[in-house]
């Protein structure tokens, strides 16, 4: 009998040691601080058997405790599958410590950077603002899309968003990463504490977020297929027919976005096809087909482009121009200057300056954008007219959509290729402001000036955002977010028809201030405009996601 008692005595202290030390909650949960029914006990499991969240040490999850920068790069570090990264570049993120690794790799994908002075205060306690900017620039980081808004006027702390991270909370709570706190709170400031940060996780991976990459590239694919159709039935017509200019704008620009879409072969054979016609390439139409020339150079060593590309360069230097030194569109315009002259004849004139480093070239592309701004952009609303025919002397339609299409040609040519501050500062007010007009759905309108029910047009859109990614490529100026250009760039899909044909483009122009209407005209009567700037935006756009 005492040996029995002393058997059940030993296993009721074992059971109740047992129990003491391992709460029923914590049978959920595995944490002994996340207790049975609390809100986000499936939450700190979730993230917790996915490996991107561990405990705090005795069992213990801390929910309530809050999250750091050094925790939260840890997480998403372990979410992307530990990637090697090498050392970190902070000096108070010492070699060897648990975060060290992940920092790296934060900081060399873009997803956080450092607090100044070459830390990064890894101890520091995020925020919730802070955590929806740096899913963001993950999500950025993955092409993954960016581009959703959701309204944050609803709550009424929404002042206390700091401007740098509105357009994050915006898509955060667009896509319900983040909720109020209330129904009228998103609270921005507030620390976010380590179950907040489990319970998006979970959201985060429940979210179908669609990959850019993926999604934009077989439409580029397609609409540069359908482009080398257009131009294959030019070289046709060339056949038979000496007047056909295979160097029109219509067909530079084309060819300008077959050269962004990397389809070097094709445009190998269209340029040589052009060069054994022996055909005369006139400013300002041969600044486009000029600027693929260049990139056909740059990519094929080929020097039987060199003369070409010199001969157009002599073209250039010698062509009349007006005031500000801006080129004329037509050698007997006089004064009457065209924003179309600008914007085809500066993409050559930039990139022949940035590729062989022309000192008369840098200054002739400066030249077109500062010259351009200060006689024909509209200094109050900061939209271009067609053109001017003398200082201070406006003329044509204030914002036509197109035009300020040309302008954002220079523009971005200019800031990629040969920047300097005074051009650089102009452009930027003139792309900020630009950016502005659009529509609700991202696109830009056939006349930025009438906006409230003027048509979606692809030719303004593609043409304008072309610039605006070809500032952008520089890597230091145009800081137009990429989830705005997303938006753009999804919206104009709804003009891509299935085989690459892109419709939606406006009326045609007729001179000053005359178009044959703001209707949007069909395909075969846009002949190119917007399937050229379409092509020149999406690609470019393409091209920056892969390689950023």
């Amino acid at each position: 009998m005492k040996k029995l008692l002393s058997v059940l005595l030993a296993a009721i202290m074992i059971a109740s040691v047992l129990t003491a030390a391992v709460p029923a909650s914590a049978a959920k949960s595995g944490f002994v601080d996340v207790e049975d029914g609390r809100w986000s006990e499936a939450q700190i499991k979730y993230a917790s058997e996915k490996g991107y969240m561990k405990g705090v040490g005795g069992g213990r999850f801390d929910p309530e405790g809050p999250m750091t920068r050094a925790m939260v790069v840890t997480v998403l570090w372990r979410r992307d599958g530990e990637p090697e990264a090498g050392g970190s570049p902070f000096s108070d993120v010492p070699a060897g410590e648990w975060y060290a690794e992940p920092v790296a790799w934060a900081e060399s994908t873009g997803v956080v950077a450092g607090v100044g002075g070459g830390k990064f205060d890894p101890d520091g306690v995020i925020t919730r603002e802070q955590l929806a900017a740096i899913l963001y620039r993950y999500c950025s980081f993955k092409d993954l899309d960016v581009s959703e808004r959701g309204d944050i006027s609803v709550f009424n702390d929404k002042s206390a968003i700091d401007s740098w991270a509105t357009e994050a909370v915006g898509w955060a709570v667009g896509i319900g990463l983040i909720r109020g706190v209330t129904a009228k709170t998103v609270d921005p400031l507030g620390n976010a504490t380590r179950e907040q940060v489990a319970a998006i996780l979970e959201r985060f991976d429940k979210t179908d977020l669609v990959n850019l990459v993926d999604l934009f590239s077989p439409i580029v694919e397609a609409i540069a297929d359908y482009s080398q159709q257009m131009l294959d039935e030019t070289l046709a017509k060339r056949e038979g027919d000496p007047e056909v200019d295979l160097f029109s704008w219509r067909y530079g620009m084309i060819l300008m976005g077959l050269a962004e879409a990397g389809r070097w072969d094709y445009v190998k054979e269209y340029v040589d096809r052009w060069m054994e016609f022996g055909d005369v390439c006139e400013p300002c139409d041969c600044g486009l087909a000029g600027y693929a020339i260049i990139g056909l150079y740059e990519e094929t060593g080929d020097e039987k482009y060199l003369p070409v590309i010199e001969d157009m360069k002599r073209m250039m230097e010698e062509w009349p121009t007006a005031a500000g030194g801006v080129v004329l569109y037509g050698e007997g315009d006089g004064e009457d200057v065209y924003v179309d002259g600008t914007g085809m004849a500066t993409p050559f004139i930039a990139r022949y300056a940035g590729t062989f480093g022309d000192e008369n070239m840098i200054k002739l592309a400066r030249d077109q954008v500062n010259g351009y701004i200060k006689n024909g952009v509209n200094r109050l609303t900061q939209r271009a007219f067609h053109g001017f025919q003398r200082e201070g002397v406006f003329a044509g339609e204030d914002g036509w959509g197109r035009g300020t299409g040309w302008l954002m040609h220079a523009i971005g040519n200019v800031m990629c290729y040969c920047p300097d501050d005074e051009t650089v500062g102009k452009s930027e007010k003139f792309i900020e402001k630009t950016m502005t007009y659009r529509l609700p759905d991202g696109m830009f309108p056939w006349s930025l000036s009438i906006r409230n029910g003027a048509p979606s047009d692809t030719s303004a859109t593609g043409m304008i955002m072309w610039g605006v990614m070809k500032a952008k490529e520089n890597g230091k100026f145009a800081n137009v977010p990429l989830g705005e250009i997303t938006r753009t760039a999804k919206a104009t899909l709804s003009d891509v028809r299935e085989n690459g044909a892109v419709y939606g483009s406006s009326g045609e122009s007729g001179g000053w201030g005359w178009y044959n209407g703001s209707d949007r005209a069909t395909f075969d009567e846009n002949n190119g405009w917007g399937q050229g700037g379409t092509l020149c935006f999406l690609a470019s756009y393409l091209n920056y996601l892969k390689n950023n």
